[in-house]
């Protein structure tokens, strides 16, 4: 659809961004990343957010270690550490029939980010992260971002700016833009425009752009709140999150923000529910009981409530007929929130949209590498969703194994079918742990290039396979001398060079020469005598890493035309178009844990939506 723009839109100015500029709509987690990796390589943006404030919705509590190890590259991990929960606190989440009940049906007790340090420092096979997983709510995170985003000359915030309508033809981009304080309207003329603007996508809708996909059969109300009741809260233990099940219903769950005074809670209820019967209060309260009697707790403040109805949907397309709008985030995935990937799956949307466009408008790259983004990050969303569904359907299979009545928990029947719960959650303890889901994705855009001399390593959602199989993200190792292999990246690609002296036949210098002469930055990274790292990296000799760590190619030797010819491809210049992701819409009939696909364009609607969602 090329013009989306409504005729009694009448804008009282036109501005024209200066070439290299970037429009981001959205300031929420994904358009806020967005801008600070585009500033991260010199590149300016302009964001317009509607809400002349950052978000009160707790919504995502995790950043996950993938997403920790970007904000590594970008030198903010530690900076965003000391916003979250302490490294000491465990990450304990409890499958409970209520708080009534002295003790908790099962646990998984994930380990507190110190553990989880000693154990990557110990354990350096590279099947771990080098960053572990930190407890952030979004509310937090958001304006630690917006913050740091404020003092950085490269972008200009412009919250109370809601997109109204966006125009998309040969000639230009822009978008129709209205100020919520003054009601004035402004066109913003742009070569490049990033739609981070969240599920209901005013973008993706104006460009009809069709989404596929479908809701859970239940709604959700949440309950965000402050308490200082600790001993009421913590009868079962400390924990991070507490699923609630019983008499074969999944109740709801609790989730502790910050350790101090700040949780949410999700009430699960039927469609037919009116959610404006039931008190904030009493909400929290039922949530607590789970099977049993509400249980009270001394609330301080109600800070927020909406209902919600969660959703596995993905954009058909995530690039804009003319190539000029690119989505991102929920504009243009979303899924159930089991599991913590939506916004982890943004902001890696955010991260690799933004180093492909930096190096596309300072001249590094060709047309290609902004195709890639779409045939890059698509595949990782069609099975990332899917798996929030599968975590999903663990609670729900779990909860109809505890059909017993309350009344009946301590009973022989109870206690037999306690055991099965707990059988049921230890075989099935992948979310927020599915290392394959989180960090092995392969990537298998025109940018990576197979090796005809590998096979692809056998893919397992549990776990990430160490491996520099083009298009997956190479393997964390620590060198001999304590450092990390990630830290000697450079910002933008890397060639690894575990060549000996008997080696030299390899040619790497033509790789290096070439890449000099096409302006491809390439950063020459020399690791002779590094056995161990180049083991775990495959032994082979020669490695080219993309900015965000995943392989490009790798191979033995070069010779003159093929040092072009490699260089071209992965900087996006040529493209073999065999090797280029052809996207089928050959979605399933249905996502785990939904009750159907549907098909939404220019409208975004979901029975019992509530502002949490808007």
């Amino acid at each position: 659809m090329e013009n989306t723009e409504p005729t009694a839109s009448v804008p009282e100015t036109v501005e024209c961004l200066k070439d290299g500029t970037v429009l981001i709509a959205g300031g929420g987690p994904v358009g806020l990343v967005l801008a600070t990796t585009l500033a991260f390589y010199g590149v300016s943006s302009v964001v317009l957010e509607r809400n002349e404030t950052t978000t009160r919705w707790p919504k995502m509590d995790l950043t996950n270690a993938r997403s920790m190890e970007i904000f590594r590259k970008l030198g903010l991990a530690d900076d965003l550490r000391a916003q979250g929960v302490p490294s000491h606190f465990p990450y304990t989440v409890r499958i409970s029939t209520g708080l009534n009940e002295e003790e908790n049906l099962t646990a998984w007790n994930h380990d507190s980010v110190d553990n989880y340090r000693q154990k990557i420092a110990t354990q350096n096979d590279g099947t771990l992260p080098l960053e572990p997983y930190q407890r952030l709510s979004q509310s937090v995170f958001e304006a630690w971002l917006k913050k740091l985003s404020d003092k950085n000359e490269l972008i200009d915030l412009r919250f109370g700016s809601k997109v109204e309508s966006v125009l998309e033809t040969d000639a230009a981009t822009s978008v129709i833009v209205t100020d919520i304080k003054t009601d004035k309207k402004r066109k913003i003329v742009s070569r490049c425009i990033a739609a981070c603007d969240g599920a209901s996508s005013k973008l993706r809708r104006g460009l009809g752009i069709p989404l596929d996909g479908g809701p859970v059969p239940t709604f959700t109300l949440l309950i965000h709140f402050k308490s200082k009741d600790l001993t009421r809260l913590h009868r079962q233990g400390l924990f991070w999150h507490i699923f609630f099940i019983g008499e074969g219903t999944f109740h709801g769950a609790i989730i502790a923000q910050d350790e101090k005074d700040t949780w949410t809670t999700h009430l699960s209820l039927p469609l037919d529910t009116d959610p404006d019967t039931i008190d904030s209060y009493e909400a929290v309260y039922k949530v607590l009981g789970g099977t049993g009697p509400s249980y009270k707790i001394k609330i301080d403040e109600i800070l927020v409530r909406s209902t919600y109805r969660p959703s596995i949907a993905v954009a058909r397309k995530y690039i804009s007929p003319k190539g000029t709008i690119l989505l991102a985030g929920d504009a243009a995935h979303q899924n159930i929130p089991t599991g913590g990937y939506g916004m982890n799956m943004g902001l890696g949307d955010a991260f690799d949209l933004g180093w492909k466009i930096a190096m596309f408008v300072k001249g590094h790259g060709g047309p290609a590498l902004l195709q890639s983004y779409e045939d890059d990050r698509r595949p990782v969303a069609l099975n990332t969703i899917e798996r929030s569904g599968v975590h999903t359907q663990v609670h729900i299979k779990g909860a109809g194994l505890m059909t017993v009545p309350y009344s009946e928990l301590n009973s022989d029947a109870g206690k037999e079918a306690k055991k099965r719960v707990h059988e049921h959650y230890q075989e099935n303890d992948g979310e927020n742990t599915d290392l394959g889901i989180e960090m092995d994705y392969r990537y298998k855009s025109s940018i990576c290039i197979a090796d005809p001399t590998m096979d692809e390593p056998e893919w397992k959602p549990s776990v990430y396979t160490p491996s520099t199989f083009p298009g997956s993200r190479a393997p964390h190792v620590f060198l001999e001398d304590g450092s990390a292999i990630f830290d000697h990246f450079g910002k933008y690609f890397s060639l690894i060079d575990f060549r000996t002296e008997d080696e030299t036949q390899s040619n790497a210098e033509l790789l290096l020469d070439s890449a000099a002469k096409k302006n491809f930055p390439l950063k020459h990274v020399k690791l002779q005598n590094e056995n161990h790292a180049r083991k775990i990296w495959g032994n082979v000799p020669l490695v080219v890493v993309r900015p965000d760590g995943h392989v490009a190619w790798r191979g033995s030797a070069v010779n003159a035309a093929s040092a072009v010819e490699i260089i071209d491809r992965i900087a996006g210049i040529t493209e073999e178009a065999q090797t280029s992701v052809q996207h089928v819409n050959n979605l399933p009939k249905m996502f785990s844990g939904t009750v159907g696909v549907t098909v939404q364009d220019t409208k975004y609607e979901l029975d019992k939506m509530g502002a949490f969602q808007a």
